[in-house]
C-alpha cells in the first residue's frame, strides 16, 4: 500500500486548493500521530522494534491493541491463534531484549515485564520457565533459553511479523480513493495491449500482401473506418428530408428517361444493335 502517501498528498493538495486551512493543519497533525505510518510495513516494524529496544513495555502493548484492533481484529477465527504466538514471541523478544540490557536496568525491566504481565501469562505452560529468567546467570547457555537469545530466531519473529502485515494490508477493503492508480494503470495497459495488437494485425497484412496496391488503400479505408466517428453515423447525419427529396427526384429522373425512350446507355446500346443487324 505505497500509494498511500500520494493519495495523502492529494488529498492535502486538495484541501489547499479549497482554502481550507483550518482542516490541512488538522490533517498534518493526524498524519504526524499516525500509528499506522501510511500501511508501510517496514515503518510498523521499526516502531516496534524501537519499543523493544527501550524496554516500553507500555509503548508496545498500546501498539500492538491498535494493530489488534485495526487488522488482526478482522482476520479469520483460524488465524488468530497464529497472530497471538506472534504476539507473545514479541514479548519472548521483549525479554530477551531487556536481559541483554547493561546496568541494572536489566532485572529491572524484566521483573517490571513478568510483573504487569503475571495475570495474562501465568496460567499458560509456555510462560512458566520464563518467570525464572530473572534468577538465571546466563540464560543464552541455558537448554530452556538458548534457542531465543540467536539471532536467527529473533530475524525469524520479524519476518514473520513483516509477512503477516504485508498480507493483511494486501488483502484489505479499500477506499475508492485509493484505486484510482491501479484503474488508470490497468486503462493504460489494456490500451498499449490493443495499439499493440492493431499494429501486429497491420504488418501481418502487408506481408501477406506486399505489392498490392488495392490492399494499401484497403487498409487505409479500414482505419478511416476505425477512427473516433462510426462509419453508420455519417448516414445517421443525413436529415430524413433530405433522404426523402432525393428519392423523389431518383423516381422522377427514371420517369422522364421512360418518356425519352430509355436512358442515353441504353439508347446507345439499341443503335449499335441495330446497326450491326
Amino acid at each position: 500500500m505505497a500509494h498511500i502517501q500520494c493519495i495523502d498528498e492529494l488529498v492535502r493538495e486538495y484541501l489547499l486548493f479549497r482554502g481550507f486551512n483550518s482542516t490541512v493543519k488538522a490533517f498534518d497533525s493526524d498524519l504526524k500521530a499516525d500509528k499506522d505510518k501510511g500501511f508501510r510495513v517496514d515503518k510498523i516494524i521499526e516502531q516496534i522494534v524501537h519499543f523493544i529496544n527501550v524496554s516500553d513495555l507500555n509503548g508496545l502493548k498500546e501498539y500492538w491493541q491498535h494493530l489488534d484492533s485495526l487488522v488482526f481484529s478482522k482476520l479469520e477465527i483460524h488465524v488468530q491463534p497464529a497472530v497471538r504466538k506472534l504476539e507473545y514471541s514479541l514479548y519472548k523478544l521483549y525479554l530477551v531484549t531487556a536481559s541483554q540490557s547493561t546496568g541494572g536496568v536489566k532485572n529491572e525491566k524484566v521483573a517490571e515485564f513478568l510483573s504487569k504481565m503475571l495475570t495474562e501469562l501465568q496460567g499458560q505452560n509456555e510462560w512458566r520457565d520464563w518467570f525464572m529468567l530473572p534468577y538465571i546467570q546466563k540464560p543464552e547457555e541455558n537448554p530452556t533459553f538458548s534457542l531465543y537469545y540467536t539471532r536467527a530466531w529473533q530475524d525469524s519473529v520479524l519476518v514473520s511479523l513483516h509477512n503477516l502485515l504485508a498480507t493483511v494490508f494486501q488483502c484489505m477493503p479499500q477506499p475508492t480513493l485509493t484505486s484510482y492508480e491501479s484503474d488508470a494503470a490497468l486503462v493504460k495497459r489494456l490500451q498499449d495491449e490493443l495499439a499493440s495488437i492493431k499494429i501486429k494485425a497491420q504488418q501481418q497484412s502487408t506481408d501477406k500482401y506486399p505489392s498490392s496496391g488495392h490492399q494499401s488503400r484497403l487498409t487505409q479505408h479500414s482505419e478511416r473506418l476505425t477512427g473516433p466517428v462510426p462509419l453508420v453515423d455519417d448516414f445517421c447525419a443525413i436529415p430524413s428530408e433530405q433522404l426523402e427529396s432525393g428519392i423523389r427526384e431518383a423516381k422522377g429522373l427514371r420517369g422522364l428517361l421512360r418518356q425519352m425512350g430509355g436512358s442515353p446507355v441504353m439508347g446507345r446500346r439499341a443503335a449499335r444493335s441495330q446497326s450491326q443487324n
